[in-house]
């Protein structure tokens, strides 16, 4: 266990790069300066490094944001004394929590599909709500669901729950213990796969997938944006994709990376250069913040109330000086480096876990073409996080930047929204119906009459 002295270092360490870089201060209300004192206790009541990591969570997840928290000690991460499992796995499909795999000792007490009603007898949502999200970003609940799963199912070894699940209109509880995964043996691999498209892979690779289908629809499958060779590989397949009818872009899932790569795919759909990432980052000059601080008439100005104060230019900066909220707007140019434009009609396909890189991909897209979004909306989280390693064996991460959608939408923590959204069901996902997938399918075939 690390000293009092260095959980002070540390949790200060948070607090002041927070304090002078966090780049969302006008999307918070919280008293920073109170909750550090806050935090102080909690951080020196703390007995094990699992438990004071987690309060280092529970004080930076305060700020609400997804490019900003804390990442455990390798050491804790892959010890089973800490992250053990209960032996059973769920997802949220709709607005319930379906047991989609068990341990095979559990298979005829547990039936697979069954819904978790209550937690250690606590309703799940509320569960999750007071007992999960303080230790995790939660600003975009939706996007957040696989982290909430993980912090519900892990925990120390030999810890319990008793789980209330409900099948077929029975209610029963189970009570199961945390174990080493390692030592799991999964009943079932999980949910049904989606049933297959027709057609032709051209181009089968980790970072992206091509699928020409029977009707000449390309489909593009990217999962990340972290490999810089995605746009390469696709520019490669260029002649084939300019046969193509239609495009539908998959970026469901897609968990960000580098927004060059995804302005790199995008090029592909925009004639010449276009503005990318339009961005906002603080800037921050002590001496305004001085003169500020003897402004009485500042002190019950809320920044939303800021636009009707008649106040000058520097009355102004010093007022947002005071809170952290004076920024410098910016935007990138792309270079358009593509081999040519693929015209025809476009169909992206997105959910609340297309985040980041793949967020601005979103942005570029509906800014500069005629694509039309199918899904859910995104996650809502784009920036570019400073990280810093702790002496500890952790690190946290603060966003410095907040991307600004082109078109004007409020997406911090909400996302993009699609144009057509869609709402899957156990049923679908039993049935190996990819509703998304097939509603992109139909629409580029009926709406752009490509069949013919």
């Amino acid at each position: 266990m690390i000293s009092d002295e260095q959980k002070i270092y540390e949790l200060s360490q948070i607090w002041k790069d927070a304090e002078y870089n966090f780049a969302f201060w006008d999307k918070v209300s919280i008293d920073w300066d109170g909750e550090y004192r806050k935090a102080l206790s909690g951080v020196l009541a703390t007995s094990d490094m699992y438990e004071y990591y987690r309060e280092l969570a529970r004080f930076i997840n305060l700020l609400g944001d997804g490019h900003t928290g804390i990442s455990f000690p390798m050491e804790i991460m892959q010890s089973t004394e800490y992250y053990s499992m209960l032996p059973v796995y769920l997802a949220k499909i709709g607005d319930d929590y379906i047991v989609i795999s068990v341990d095979e000792k559990y298979k005829d007490e547990i039936p697979m599909f069954s819904v978790l009603k209550k937690f250690d007898s606590v309703d799940i949502g509320e569960y999750i709500k007071e007992e999960i999200y303080p230790y995790i970003w939660h600003g975009n609940e939706e996007a957040c669901v696989r982290n909430a799963l993980i912090e519900l199912l892990c925990g120390k070894a030999d810890s319990e729950a008793v789980l209330t699940l409900e099948k077929d209109g029975k209610v029963f509880d189970v009570c199961l213990k945390r174990t080493d995964p390692a030592g799991i043996k999964w009943y079932a691999s999980g949910m049904p796969n989606p049933r297959t498209i027709s057609g032709e892979m051209i181009l089968d690779e980790e970072s992206v997938k091509i699928k020409i289908t029977e009707d000449g629809i390309a489909v593009i499958t990217i999962p990340t944006f972290m490999d810089d060779s995605v746009s390469g590989k696709i520019y490669g397949k260029f002649d084939e994709l300019s046969q193509a009818k239609g495009y539908i872009i998959d970026v469901r899932g897609n968990g960000g990376g580098n927004s060059t790569n995804a302005d790199a795919v995008a090029s592909l759909f925009i004639s010449g250069q276009f503005e990318s990432c339009v961005a906002e980052t603080q800037i921050y000059e002590p001496t305004y913040k001085a003169w500020g601080l003897f402004r009485d008439d500042f002190k019950n100005v809320s920044p939303e109330a800021l636009p009707q104060m008649h106040w000058d230019d520097d009355s102004q900066k010093s007022y947002r000086m005071c809170r952290h909220i004076y920024f410098r707007r910016e935007s990138n140019t792309a270079q358009n480096n593509a081999p040519g434009k693929l015209e025809g009609p476009i169909v992206v396909l997105m959910n609340s876990n297309t985040v980041s890189a793949a967020e601005d991909f979103v942005d570029v897209m509906k800014m500069h073409t005629d694509a039309v979004f199918v899904g859910t909306n995104t996650a809502g989280t784009s920036g570019q996080p400073y990280t810093v390693n702790l002496p500890s064996g952790g690190s946290y991460r603060i966003c410095t930047r907040r991307c600004i959608a082109q078109n004007g939408e409020d997406i911090y923590n909400k996302g993009f929204s699609p144009d057509v959204r869609i709402t899957v069901t156990l049923s679908d996902v039993l049935d190996g119906c990819d509703k998304a997938m097939e509603t992109a399918l139909d629409m580029t075939s009926e709406r752009f009459d490509l069949s013919d």
